[in-house]
Parts: C-alpha cells; sequence; structure tokens
C-alpha cells in the first residue's frame, strides 16, 4: 500500500517516538498507564518524568534533548561506584556482608564555580545477614529507618569539616570516618548512621582528631602544579562544605545491581521508602 498523499515523515517519526518512548518512561518512573502524566513537578521524581515525557508539540530539537536526558537519567542509575573490601583478616566475615550506602552532595547554588560540588558517602556493613537470610520486608524496615533519619525535612545536612570522628565495632560492621567541623556534629552523624541498623553508639570505640596546623594542611584555595603540560590547581582536601543527603543503596552479594532504599533525586525511581 502506497503512503498517503498528505504523509510526513517528520510526524510520523515523532508520532513513533511518542507512544514507544513515553510508554518507557512510565514504566521506569512508574506512572500510571492511563491517562496524561502527573503535571505536578514539585517532586525530583514527577519533575523528571515530565521532564523526559514527548509532548505532541514538541520539536525535533525538544525530542532529541527529552530523549537524551532520559538516556542520562537511566545511564547515572547503573553508574555506581565499585567498592569492597581490601584482603585481610576480616575478609572472610565481612566480604560477602550487605552493605548500605549514603551519599550526599554539596547543593548547587552553594558550589564555588572553581570547584566541583563537595561530595560524602557513608557505608557500613549488616553483619547480621547474609545474601541468604536479607529479604524484601528487611530492606523495607532499613529503607523507612534511613527516610527518617535522613530523607525528611529536605535531606539532612552533613556539615563536613576538616576535624575527623572515627568510630570502629567491626563485629557490627561499623568502620565509619566522619569529617566534620566539632565532635558535636560528627558524634551526631554516627548517631544517625547507627539507628538505621537499630543499634547505639558505645563511645569508647570512638576518637576525635584535628590537625594542629589546619590552614596549612588543608588550605581552602589549593596550590597550583603543573599537571599534564599546564599549570593546575590541585584538588581541595578537607573543604569545608555542608552536603545534603541525596539517596541510599544496599548491596547484596549476587544481585547486579543495588536496591534503591530511599531517593531524593528521582534517579531510582523504584526506590523502596518515598
Amino acid at each position: 500500500m502506497p503512503l498517503p498523499p498528505d504523509f510526513s515523515e517528520q510526524e510520523h517519526l515523532q508520532s513513533v517516538v511518542r507512544k514507544w518512548m513515553n510508554r518507557e518512561i512510565r514504566d521506569y518512573f512508574r506512572t500510571s498507564d492511563e491517562g496524561e502524566l502527573d503535571e505536578d513537578i514539585t517532586t525530583p521524581k514527577s519533575s523528571l518524568a515530565w521532564a523526559c515525557s514527548h509532548k505532541d508539540t514538541d520539536s525535533l530539537i525538544m525530542t532529541q534533548l527529552r530523549w537524551l536526558l532520559f538516556e542520562r537519567v537511566r545511564l547515572q542509575r547503573i553508574q555506581v561506584p565499585i567498592t569492597g573490601i581490601p584482603t585481610g583478616t576480616f575478609q572472610p566475615t565481612r566480604r560477602f556482608k550487605p552493605q548500605i550506602q549514603l551519599y550526599f552532595q554539596e547543593d548547587l547554588e552553594d558550589v564555588d564555580v572553581e570547584f566541583a560540588p563537595v561530595t560524602g558517602e557513608v557505608s557500613f556493613r549488616l553483619m547480621q545477614y547474609d545474601s541468604d537470610t536479607i529479604t524484601p520486608a528487611i530492606a523495607q524496615v532499613l529503607a523507612t529507618r534511613v527516610r527518617s533519619n535522613f530523607a525528611v525535612g529536605g535531606g539532612y545536612q552533613w556539615r563536613k569539616g576538616r576535624g575527623m570522628l572515627s568510630y570502629t565495632d567491626k563485629r557490627k560492621g561499623y568502620q565509619l570516618q566522619i569529617l566534620c567541623r566539632n565532635e558535636g556534629s560528627g558524634r551526631e552523624l554516627v548517631d544517625r548512621v547507627l539507628d538505621v541498623g537499630q543499634d547505639t553508639p558505645d563511645w569508647e570505640k570512638a576518637s576525635y582528631s584535628e590537625n594542629l596546623e589546619e590552614g596549612a594542611a588543608y588550605p581552602v584555595i589549593p596550590p597550583t602544579e603543573r599537571i599534564y603540560g599546564e599549570i593546575r590547581r590541585l584538588p581541595r582536601r578537607r573543604p569545608i562544605a555542608t552536603v545534603r543527603f541525596q539517596y541510599a543503596l544496599l548491596h547484596i552479594w549476587g544481585l547486579q545491581n543495588p536496591i534503591p532504599l530511599v531517593d531524593r533525586t528521582g534517579l531510582w525511581p523504584s526506590e523502596l521508602a518515598s
């Protein structure tokens, strides 16, 4: 059958893309298959879903931009850091234990134009579980505890500084090193982390240290050196910044992808606790 006389390659292409692309977007963001997409863009998840969705009035450039955004969102979901436990005494008992990782990042409006956003990460092992004993119900409980400790009220703000509060209890899976502005703020973060695992800190296992010459050891503006043929500024060491909770992942040995427990960014729409 010949093509209709008023056939438009552009309109046909966009119609096919719209039907196929929006179906994938609805599935990814778990939007209802019936009716239009939710126009509420007040949450990161709904805002991303609306921005990615192809509209009937879109130009070819808009169609391409929306698809590139959606592909970037999906790609970032699987680009998680590769982490591991160094070979040593505790490898046989800790290597395959489930791990929770909490991710933090500086608000973009607070980022110095000459530097990348300051980030932070806290992780610990669930020593009471193995890959065959942890269940979706247990993960749901953990997600709820992460949410109550870190995701409410705009997200918990970790005030990173130059002091170091260390908390070590390897038997329970904790080996924390918290950069903080004072001992009190470090204790607060440790207390929240341990509460996720339904533990209470034993402060005999903690220590706090500060450099006697912080200004020289961790300059606000680092010096420059010749790197790769050009004069470049060295990375900052222990920058003072406030980083906000972004998302938490549960890594279980044997699963290809981590399980998103809580997510404030919209990059993990299958989070367990929203």
